[in-house]
């Protein structure tokens, strides 16, 4: 970590331990003066509980992108039972939670085997914004305890999105501060990739409150958190499916590089080029997965064709090039009866379409195609002229660039080629 990171972290964590101190005697004081006091622990021991489950069943969507539900715990103690006991919560949970690892280096994170300071500022990123989310639900007119409706939907909903920009602000701002990465570019997509999580778990946090406050509610609070993680089960079963149909996409790939030997990595690199360049444009996350198979697949056709025209090793003659070019009309029909959607389809078959009309197979120009194909082709011309063929050796980094520019507008999309350049100029490849 930075200088200016450490210093941050620490800040944080002093501010969240604090809090959660202050939070944890109040919360307690007032139990032992209580004259419910079983009753209040029964309620906190079940929010509690349920609250550490969620936190140790976190999906992860990337590798270095997960969620829980715990935030559903979280706006719901809020609702019933205030920021104080939500923060208490929080605070008593962290040593307790047991996260499954999605490294090989160790099978489960927990307090033992992770950094002190990671585990105090994550600990303390949740104190300070569910407790930021407290203080706003009652100062824009919520009443902890009360749950009528509609009176709580506009203070629950400024509250969750509340709490969500504190959280992700406070850690965005660490990553960016030690990792250099802009911060509001980061923030916005990040709020974007979380808001149907939002959408979701809000109701259902209601509802858990709304038990809460019910004669033998309790029995329902368990009983809703049954279909919850059902559901997520059934999510996780999806994202395995998902990842085994991206590594069958590579499988494949790795088949048509081992027939073509000038072309390995060429796929990887096209996919990870065609990445950085939909990242750089904000694509949505779906899109530049879509991008990314369409990028691995892009030259599958090239398997039906002749290895000897493939690895020949000087120019093509004209009748040569005429069968090389079939190469995307024998990917479309490699892959008609593949569940692949048309943005996906599109970009494979128009791979080599000029953004002027000069390309093919169908010499479409401008508009006509969508962005996304662009970028594929983009990233497929980088990488075939900084690479070394039968036919032609690389060419350095700065005369590639120099080439797009010079094309751009003509052979490629003059945006998608600004933003492939910027991209490479934030990796430190150009100046």
């Amino acid at each position: 970590m930075s200088r200016s990171s450490k210093i941050y972290a620490y800040l944080v964590s002093a501010i969240g331990f604090s809090l959660g101190s202050y939070c944890v005697y109040s919360y307690f004081n007032f139990i032992y003066f209580s004259g419910h006091r079983s009753d209040e622990i029964v309620q906190f021991a079940i929010l509690l509980f349920l609250y550490i489950i969620c936190r140790c069943f976190p999906i992860y969507i990337r590798d270095d992108y997960a969620i829980d539900m715990s935030f559903i715990c979280n706006l719901a103690a809020i609702l019933c039972k205030g920021p104080i006991v939500a923060v208490t919560m929080v605070f008593l949970s962290t040593a307790f939670v047991v996260e499954p690892s999605h490294t090989e280096e160790k099978k489960f994170i927990h307090i033992f085997n992770t950094q002190p300071i990671k585990t105090t500022f994550n600990a303390s990123n949740f104190m300070i914004s569910v407790y930021s989310a407290g203080v706003l639900y009652q100062a824009v007119g919520g009443v902890v305890g009360s749950l009528k409706l509609p009176d709580i939907l506009l203070p629950g909903i400024l509250a969750s999105l509340f709490y969500f920009l504190v959280n992700c602000s406070l850690l965005l701002l660490l990553f960016s501060l030690n990792l250099k990465t802009p911060f509001f570019n980061s923030l916005w997509k990040t709020l974007v990739d979380f808001w149907p999580n939002i959408t979701v778990s809000t109701p259902i946090a209601y509802f858990i409150a709304k038990f809460m406050v019910m004669e033998n509610g309790l029995y329902l609070v368990i009983l809703i958190m049954l279909p919850l993680l059902l559901a997520r089960y059934s999510f996780v079963l999806y994202l395995d499916v998902k990842k085994n149909y991206y590594a069958m996409v590579k499988t494949l790939t790795a088949a048509l590089e081992a027939k073509d030997k000038y072309t390995e990595g060429h796929a990887h690199r096209v996919e990870e080029y065609a990445e950085m360049i939909a990242c750089k444009m904000h694509y949505h996350a779906g899109d530049i997965d879509d991008i990314k198979v369409a990028a691995l697949l892009h030259d599958v056709g090239k398997i039906g064709i002749d290895e000897k025209i493939l690895n020949k090793p000087g120019p093509l003659t004209p009748e040569e090039r005429a069968v090389i070019m079939t190469h995307p009309q024998i990917s479309a029909s490699i892959l008609k009866n593949v569940k692949l959607n048309d943005a996906i389809r599109e970009a494979i078959l128009h791979h080599h379409e000029r953004y002027d009309g000069g390309g093919y197979p169908d010499h479409t120009k401008g508009d006509e195609i969508s962005t996304a194909v662009y970028i594929i082709g983009v990233a497929d011309a980088y990488d075939a002229m900084t690479s070394d063929r039968p036919y032609c050796a690389s060419k350095p980094v700065e005369r590639v660039v120099e080439i797009l520019k010079e094309e751009s507008g003509k052979q490629f999309h003059p945006k998608v080629v600004a933003a492939f350049l910027e991209a490479l100029h934030d990796k430190g490849v150009i100046s």
